[in-house]
């Protein structure tokens, strides 16, 4: 089976866990404990998907299917996949993974008639510029309606020395006095831990005055329902002093790597460094159960420079993720980005 004739198979859900396991740029948004209620979140349905060629399956997708009522039609959004890295053999090639992104095109924009957005997972580390030309090849375009997912990630395949050096000097420093700050550490799960976070994220939040598109509650509560799923595990990390809580992060960690997702730093933690305290912490941890990555989560030097530059200062490997997006022909597609756009628009003059 040639590049130009790899197949789209269904998969079940039971099927997903054991498919998506053999893909090292695995992560939380493809895992199916976290699937299903993102999906529900937008009025989507969940689907699995694999790639096939003659020698197997060469990529994974859990895909998120919304229909505009009425048309039958609609928007797939595929976050962080095709997953394309598998664990028991090399990187695919520009060959093979054109053909991957052009089989998925054919079979959710040519025969079911879908608009098709993918934005491959960032641990995969792959080259913007050669994704985008690949992209580009198969029938893709830069998606104007979303952002790229921008970040760091680190190799925890390297020693924690070798984690240290790469440190840039000042992040080092401000680490050496946190450990010298009198902080302790308490990590778990369950509802005590979720409202010691939320305590501190709230008073954040009323200070910077933002509010996240998806909330740590939606997050705790997905594990609270599913607390031993194999695919999605998150952990609370607080630094403390004297009884106080100063800090808090929270992580996700699904397949082989793990991911921050919120952070708190109060106003008495600041001064401690409470925040490279639980940062360095959490990169341990991570290390310790056999993770391969740890994604510092996105980055906007725009809107939010402070952060920008700690997580720059931390040595890892830059992360860019292209959301793209292939249309099938004729004028629905272009009602329904119309439709879209006039959703958006309502929503933001609420």
């Amino acid at each position: 089976m040639t590049a130009s004739t790899m197949q789209v198979r269904a998969l079940s859900d039971a099927e997903w866990p054991g498919i998506n396991a053999q893909f090292r740029d695995m992560t939380f948004e493809q895992s199916l404990t976290y699937g299903h209620p993102a999906a529900a979140r937008i009025g989507a349905a969940l689907r699995f998907a694999a790639v096939e060629e003659d020698s197997g399956i060469c990529a994974a997708v859990a895909l998120r299917l919304r229909r505009v009522p009425g048309l039958g039609r609609g928007i797939v959004w595929l976050p962080s996949g095709p997953l394309v890295q598998p664990l028991a053999g090399p990187d695919p090639d520009d060959t093979k993974l054109e053909g991957i992104l052009a089989a998925l095109r054919r079979q959710f924009c040519a025969r079911e008639g879908h608009i098709l957005r993918l934005r491959l997972s960032a641990v995969a580390l792959l080259d913007p510029a050669r994704v985008r030309a690949i992209a580009a090849r198969a029938g893709f375009a830069p998606c104007p309606a979303r952002p790229p997912y921008r970040s760091h990630a680190l190799d925890l395949s390297q020693p924690p020395e070798a984690l240290l050096r790469r440190l840039n000097g000042k992040w080092r420093t401000d680490l050496r006095f946190a450990h010298k700050s009198g902080l302790t550490l308490d990590s778990g799960t369950g509802p005590g831990f979720e409202a010691r976070f939320l305590t501190l994220f709230d008073q954040v939040q009323a200070a910077k005055g933002f509010r996240p598109e998806i909330t740590p509650q939606f997050h705790f509560d997905i594990f609270a329902s599913h607390p031993a799923a194999p695919d999605y595990r998150l952990e609370i990390l607080i630094a403390t002093r004297a009884g106080q809580d100063l800090a808090g992060i929270v992580v996700a960690t699904s397949g082989h790597a793990a991911t921050y997702l919120y952070g708190a730093t109060g106003e008495a933690g600041r001064p401690l460094r409470a925040g490279y305290f639980l940062t360095w912490e959490a990169i341990l941890l991570a290390r310790a159960r056999g993770q391969l990555w740890y994604d510092l989560g996105g980055v906007d030097a725009d809107a939010n420079p402070d952060v920008a530059r700690f997580k720059e200062r931390m040595g890892g490997e830059r992360i860019e993720a292209e959301v793209f997006q292939a249309m099938p022909k004729g004028p629905v597609p272009r009602l329904i980005t119309g439709l879209e756009a006039l959703r958006g628009r309502l929503k933001r003059g609420r």
